[in-house]
This record gives structure tokens, C-alpha cells and sequence, in this order.
């Protein structure tokens, strides 16, 4: 791996410290706020539950910039180009950039479909919940429970698709984990970084526990892909990709179809 700079690397406990800032909230929303005060909001638990992750994600993004405000003093595209890693990917033997490099991304994006969304692995979330029945999903927290007659024509589904989207796929999840903290890991894990980096954006979904143990394979080989390429951009394609299910079909639900 070419061009490792230990300096400034983060330690082991500022990596825990900003991965519990970021996880804290969204365990909060789940086990304690939403069922504590859904009774008492005059809204659908459903979307209840759904713009507090909004908000832990933009929380993310908050914290995201004072990281980079704190580590880069002035935010430019230069100095935010070199720390995120905003380029194509770098073939690690010619360190020239590779654009082709983009297609490995269409094995884990097919990996996601195919394994993760068909439900090829619920038998590993089905394990997780026999170990730990009380960690079972209540019914606030799964999208398909808002697919009721009320929400037909509720046209402001989407745009809470979209505000939803642009931080899940790109200002929180993928800013913090793969763009701050992925770059400042090497100190601490080395080539292996992409690996623990994994492990912290699975295990950092305790809002949905129950899919953490089939999130862990599909966000290694993510992190692999951006560290083993310095780029930020093939993560966020994987990830990204995800948009445009989630878009379809909550608008063919809202239309009425």
C-alpha cells in the first residue's frame, strides 16, 4: 500500500470516541425515545422513527464538518480533495488513476442485491434474533409497515426519500465512515484498515441490530475497495446504488400502484 502517512493518524480511542458519537444517537432513537414518546407525538411512529435517523445522519454530517473544520483549519476543495480522498481510484502499482477500477464495484453491488436484499442471508438474522429474541424489530421501525391506505398520495414521502438519501448515501454515513474516519485509520489497524472500518459501519447500525451481522461482509469489501484505491468514490457508488429501489418504490406506492 503506497503513500501511507502514519502522522495524524487518529489513536484507537478518538476512532471508538467519533464511531459512539455517531452510534449513540441512533440506539437512542430505537430503544428509547420512539417507544417512549411515540404515544405522545401526533404522528406515525413509522415516520416517527424515520426523521430521527434523519437526523442522526445529519448529526453525522455536522460532526463530520467540525472534524475537517478542527483538522484542515480552511476547508477547500484541495485540502478536502487529499483528506477524503475525492479522486478516482489509484492503481496502487502505477499510482496513476484508473478509471476502470470502478467496475469491481458491480460484484459487491451485485452481492447486495442478490445476497443481501433477496434474503439469501436472513438465515443470519434469523441466528442474531434466537440468540437475542428481545432484540426482535418492532413494528415502527420497518418501511413496508407504512405501505397503509393513509399514506396513498402522500406525495412528501419522496421528498423524504430524497432528504433521507442524500445523507445516508452521501453527507452522513459515507462522509463520516469512509470519507473522515477510513483515511485516519491506518495508523492503528495498517493495510487492515478497510476491516475494522467494516466492522464500525455495521456495527454502528444498532438502529437495525438485527442486520448487523449481514451488513458486516458487504461493508468490508466497500472499505476495501476505497482504501485499497484511495478513493472515496467506489463506496460511494456501492452505497449509493441503493437509492434508486428505495425511490422507485416509494413512489409507485405513493402513485397508487
Amino acid at each position: 500500500m503506497a503513500n501511507v502517512t502514519h502522522d495524524k493518524q487518529y489513536s484507537l480511542i478518538q476512532i471508538l470516541f467519533l464511531w459512539l458519537l455517531v452510534t449513540a444517537p441512533m440506539g437512542l432513537a430505537r430503544f428509547w425515545i420512539v417507544p417512549h414518546f411515540k404515544e405522545y407525538v401526533s404522528i406515525h411512529p413509522g415516520l416517527f422513527y424515520w426523521w430521527l435517523m434523519i437526523a442522526g445522519m445529519a448529526w453525522q454530517f455536522v460532526l463530520s464538518v467540525i472534524v475537517l473544520k478542527l483538522e484542515l483549519k480552511t476547508i477547500t476543495w484541495s485540502t478536502l480533495k487529499t483528506r477524503l480522498w475525492l479522486n478516482h481510484p489509484i492503481d496502487p502499482k502505477s499510482q496513476r488513476v484508473n478509471k476502470r477500477i470502478y467496475w469491481l464495484t458491480i460484484p459487491i453491488i451485485l452481492y447486495a442485491f442478490l445476497l443481501e436484499s433477496s434474503g439469501a442471508l436472513n438465515f443470519l438474522q434469523e441466528w442474531f434474533l434466537r440468540v437475542f429474541p428481545s432484540l426482535a424489530p418492532p413494528e415502527f421501525i420497518l418501511i413496508q409497515n407504512l405501505a397503509t391506505p393513509e399514506f396513498r398520495g402522500a406525495w412528501y414521502l419522496i421528498g423524504i426519500t430524497l432528504v433521507s438519501s442524500l445523507f445516508n448515501y452521501l453527507l452522513g454515513e459515507e462522509l463520516f465512515f469512509r470519507g473522515v474516519l477510513l483515511p485516519k485509520m491506518e495508523g492503528v489497524f495498517g493495510k487492515w484498515a478497510w476491516a475494522a472500518n467494516g466492522i464500525l459501519f455495521a456495527t454502528y447500525h444498532v438502529h437495525k441490530i438485527e442486520w448487523v451481522p449481514i451488513f458486516v461482509f458487504g461493508s468490508i469489501f466497500t472499505s476495501y475497495l476505497n482504501q485499497k484505491y484511495r478513493s472515496f468514490y467506489p463506496g460511494l457508488i456501492i452505497h449509493g446504488v441503493e437509492f434508486i429501489p428505495l425511490i422507485v418504490m416509494i413512489t409507485l406506492f405513493v402513485a397508487g400502484f
